[in-house]
């Protein structure tokens, strides 16, 4: 009897041993491929602009509020009473072989040209094409963006593609970068992490882009939310790099970005003054890192 207790024991924990060995395997195995596989994000940035005229009909017959010297404050103008006036985004692809990305479909999206119906629309189309498995991408898109997002597909009758139907911050179908590079630090303002770091950020102030709106200087408007959709995408690529999800030549890729915008924004100011001469000086810079070999010491 003690002789079968034993070899049962044995055998337990022979196979307990197996198991955490296929166990860790796998793990190693996973991460891997997640570190060398194909990743996929896209990264997206959105401006408002305010129905005042449905904001009237619900503050109407409202008691004013006053503040400590007795002035009147005006109510907020919060979510409910946005409308999509500008959207721009950004494919970016690592094939897991590579440490430079494929950018893709460099989009900006205005009312000059477009209903708000067809940017969402443009919009959802986009992430359902690049399937479940990517990731979308925002600075802050979970404090505004995605209840806005959501509130617009019931408003409209649009159906919200899968990488919106998860309503908990930290879905994995999306990354936001304002939370996730704060953690439990304060969370910062896009142009001011950007500037930390010294990469180029809004060719407007950031108070400004609803009086933009307001006044339809659309080329502004949409100057300003493709800048946030390139710095955002830098921010990303070095934030994801840091984190070993993907494997990025910085400057490169860098120039890679600001190619594939030109490339469909041939006007826009911000990459013209700012972003495409920024990315060009980070790649020369980088050429010359290393040992300098003069002609003298190579006799």
């Amino acid at each position: 009897m003690t002789n079968n207790i034993h070899t049962i024991a044995t055998d337990l924990a022979a196979w307990e041993r197996t198991l955490e060995r296929q166990a860790n395997a796998w793990l190693a195995a996973r991460a891997q491929d997640e570190a060398t596989g194909p990743r996929v994000f896209l990264v997206c940035d959105f401006e408002y602009k305010f129905r005042r005229e449905a904001h009237e009909a619900w503050t109407y017959g409202r008691e004013p509020k006053y503040d400590q010297r007795g002035r009147r404050k005006e109510e907020k103008i919060r979510w409910p009473f946005h409308m999509i006036a500008a959207a721009a985004w950004m494919v970016v692809r690592f094939d897991g072989q590579s440490d430079l990305p494929e950018i893709s479909e460099a989009v900006v999206m205005t009312l000059a040209d477009y209903t708000e119906t067809d940017i969402l629309r443009g919009f959802f189309n986009a992430l359902d094409a690049i399937g479940r498995d990517a990731r979308m991408v925002t600075w802050g898109g979970e404090a505004r963006d995605l209840a806005v997002l959501r509130y617009q597909a019931s408003r409209h009758g649009l159906s919200l593609p899968a990488h919106l139907h998860d309503t908990s911050p930290y879905a994995r179908e999306r990354i936001d970068l304002c939370r996730s590079t704060a953690v439990q630090a304060d969370p910062v303002h896009l142009d001011e992490y950007a500037a930390g770091c010294g990469i180029p950020a809004k060719p407007s102030p950031p108070e400004a882009i609803g009086k933009l709106v307001e006044a339809s200087d659309w080329d502004a408007v949409k100057d300003h939310v493709l800048a946030d959709v390139l710095t955002t995408t830098i921010i990303g690529m070095r934030w994801l790099a840091a984190m070993g999800e993907i494997c990025c030549d910085r400057e490169r890729s860098a120039m890679a970005v600001a190619d594939a915008a030109l490339a469909a924004c041939p006007d826009s100011a911000f990459l013209i003054r700012d972003f495409k001469p920024w990315a060009r000086d980070r790649l020369r810079e980088a050429a010359l890192r290393g040992n300098v070999y003069r002609m003298e010491q190579a006799a």
